[in-house]
């Protein structure tokens, strides 16, 4: 039997580093020992005409890249003869005009779209979004690697009367903090518990931070020791004493296509999670089992956490129905072989 090659051409930061979602979607997934033997699989950042029978192209591939060069990509790996597939789990034709960038990035995304002999997309939402520009879409759920997750035990709290509220999330969520400000400073005038928020990323604006500083309780963005994934990950899981996790999401068209990756990061860290009740967590949060759904307005988040901080043991069980969701449906050595199946349709 002849083993494929699969050529990664994963999305890599100015700094050359892969992107945490490269690792998730690709790096992790594609090289995880449950499937090992399906593939030849050699990750690079640059593609010169290396021999492969699939080369997977990851989002917007290069930092500096260009439709020129995603077009002319296109063209050299289907003179190499090779199937090219394109990997996406963001809705980045729908990128709001925020910045000089996003047109060249759609145009980017379309190209790849359009030249692509397979593509893989994390949510049923994408491939719908996509389906016009490419018919051979396939979905593959976002799985945590377990090999890097922190098996913390979910204890009952230690302080009763204290409540750590924790948000994760990368520099591109300053809409989805403030969503909750109105509920946070409601949410401290009707519990007679201490309350602390942290912060691991989330924030690209200044104000942001200046606008949460101002809530009648402490709040801490925190800078983790390591920003690479794989050291990431075991990090957040192993030394975030988080009581409640906050999911808050703006209901706008990019962010409808979202994954749930933040109810399995939660979900490994041990803590109860709030979700916004959007198709992109109630599909997979079970309400009053594995997590709390609450609706954008500030009476549905005031409520959850309310709940939440008033029933230690309530987090406590929905922290570890989370964990066994992870543990059972949402690793790798579960779902790996859902990647290896993906690409064998494609190739």
């Amino acid at each position: 039997m002849i083993i494929p090659r699969v050529l990664v051409l994963y999305e890599y930061s100015p700094v050359g580093l892969p992107h945490g979602s490269a690792y998730i979607r690709l790096l992790q997934p594609l090289t995880h020992p449950s499937i090992a033997g399906r593939f030849y699989v050699t990750p690079s950042p640059v593609y010169y005409g290396q021999a492969a029978e699939i080369v997977i192209v990851d989002r917007l591939w290069r930092p500096d890249c260009t439709p020129e060069m995603a077009a002319a990509l296109v063209a050299q790996v289907q003179r190499r003869g090779a199937k090219l597939v394109y990997q996406i789990d963001d809705d980045l034709l729908t990128l709001p005009d925020d910045n000089s960038l996003a047109a060249a990035k759609r145009e980017i995304a379309t190209i790849f779209l359009g030249g692509a002999d397979g593509v893989i997309v994390s949510t049923p939402a994408l491939r719908a979004r996509y389906a016009a520009h490419n018919a051979r879409i396939r979905v593959v759920g976002n799985a945590l690697d377990e090999q890097l997750l922190v098996q913390t035990n979910i204890a009952s709290p230690a302080y009763p009367q204290h409540a750590i509220l924790g948000y994760m999330g990368t520099h591109t969520h300053d809409a989805d903090l403030l969503l909750l400000l109105p509920a946070l400073n409601e949410l401290a005038q009707s519990t007679d518990r201490t309350l602390e928020l942290q912060i691991v990323g989330g924030l690209a604006q200044a104000e942001t931070l200046a606008q949460l500083h101002q809530l009648p309780f402490p709040v801490t963005h925190l800078t983790p020791p390591v920003i690479e994934y794989p050291q990431f990950l075991p990090w957040f899981t192993g030394h975030l004493p988080w009581d409640i996790a906050l999911a808050p999401l703006v209901d706008t068209p990019f962010n409808q296509a979202k994954s749930d990756i933040k109810h399995l990061d939660y979900a490994a860290l041990g803590a109860a999670g709030v979700y916004s009740n959007l198709p992109v967590y109630a599909e997979s949060v079970g309400h009053g089992k594995t997590g709390l759904l609450a609706a954008n307005d500030p009476a549905s988040w005031v409520a959850a956490l309310r709940s939440l901080i008033e029933q230690p043991d309530l987090r406590r069980e929905l922290a570890a129905n989370a964990r066994r969701y992870l543990q059972s449906e949402r690793i790798l050595a579960v779902r790996a072989i859902d990647w290896a199946d993906a690409l064998e349709a494609i190739l």
